[in-house]
């Protein structure tokens, strides 16, 4: 039996190339790495100089890619599985030790992201912790819903102070340090890009965010009502109608990610037609 080959890339486009048809067998489930890579081979073809994350995947003797991966400032994105997957960590973990590569998380498929976060957890002496355990859905149709008084639009230049606290709290919310001028260039930056969203009833009383547009689909994401705001069904209003809008717009389907330890964010989910195809999960390290 021939080992293992870990393969790495120097273009985002090369590595689609190899890992796409893979990982679109579940282009739901794989959404997060599949967007990240179409977003930097997006700006490779309009000629942009990029500091490219590392890309990998891991390739058995027939060519099959038992593991696919991208370290980047965040997180080490990966998406593995089958018999061989043990072996394929242990090659990427002692390929990350061996280089010095910073790993400040593990986020993936649940068993490709544990043991990935273990093995190179020990071997750089670092201890893995569960941030959070997520659950990734599919919509393919919208289902009716009661919608709130008020109407979905694109947030605006004039919204961007009160984006800036939402994004803030929302990071709180999660366990994440963003200060108050990251939270005020983030919402600079979505605006700018027509990716946000707001529900407004009289004002903006809640928002979403279109993210990382795969081959067939399209993410929903940065979901936040403010507290004082809930219970009136506004993100229920502002999820359905910003899903059935990017059907409209030509996605097959829209995928999202929740909390598993906030069941009212997975029922709200549910109800407007997500359904669950893989559960993933976030590992830091102390």
């Amino acid at each position: 039996m021939k080992p293992l080959e870990l393969k790495l890339y120097d273009s985002a486009t090369r590595f689609l190339g190899d890992a796409e048809a893979h990982l679109e067998r579940n282009e739901a489930a794989s959404n997060l790495l599949l967007g990240l890579a179409y977003a930097l081979a997006k700006q490779e073809s309009a000629g942009q100089r990029l500091a490219l994350p590392e890309l990998g995947t891991v390739r058995d003797g027939d060519g099959r890619i038992v593991l696919a991966y991208q370290l980047n400032a965040l997180n080490l994105v990966v998406q593995g599985d089958g018999p061989e997957l043990e072996e394929a960590v242990r090659l990427v973990a002692r390929h990350l030790v061996s280089t010095r590569r910073e790993v400040p998380g593990v986020v993936g498929s649940v068993e490709a992201a544990k043991a990935l976060a273990f093995e190179w957890g020990a071997a750089a002496g670092k201890t893995p912790f569960v941030k959070m355990n997520q659950r990734i859905y599919r919509l393919d149709r919208v289902n009716p819903v009661r919608i709130s008084p008020g109407a979905l639009r694109l947030a605006e230049d004039g919204d961007a102070e009160l984006i800036a606290s939402w994004l803030h709290e929302f990071a709180e919310s999660i366990g994440e340090t963003m200060s108050r001028e990251e939270a005020a260039a983030k919402s600079r930056d979505n605006i700018a890009s027509g990716s946000l969203y707001v529900w407004e009833d009289g004002r903006p009383v809640s928002m979403a965010k279109k993210s990382r547009p795969t081959r067939h689909g399209i993410v929903v994401t940065l979901v936040y009502t403010p507290p004082s705001l809930r219970n009136k069904g506004y993100a229920t209003s502002c999820v359905a109608s910003l899903s059935q809008r990017l059907l409209d717009d030509g996605y097959a389907f829209c995928s999202l990610y929740t909390d598993l330890a906030n069941p009212t964010s997975n029922d709200i989910y549910a109800k407007i037609g997500y359904n669950p195809v893989q559960d993933s999960i976030l590992y830091r390290f102390r």
